[in-house]
């Protein structure tokens, strides 16, 4: 596996993750990292499917 499949591949993990616990992931999300040294990021999550209801809902949710 490549770089960017890895990275991608650990990034979608970590948004559906957080999805499936309820976690708000659509928006806009401030990354402050520390020290100074390392670069702050702002990260934007967009659903790709907005008009069609998934099997992965929240916890708790119905789709």
């Amino acid at each position: 596996m490549d770089e960017d499949s890895t990275f991608d591949s650990e990034l979608r993990d970590l948004v559906l993750t957080a999805f499936a616990e309820g976690a708000e992931v659509t928006g806009e999300h401030a990354v402050t990292t520390v020290p100074d040294q390392l670069p702050d990021w702002e990260v934007t999550i967009e659903r790709r499917d907005e008009k069609s209801a998934t099997s992965a809902s929240p916890v708790g949710e119905s789709p």
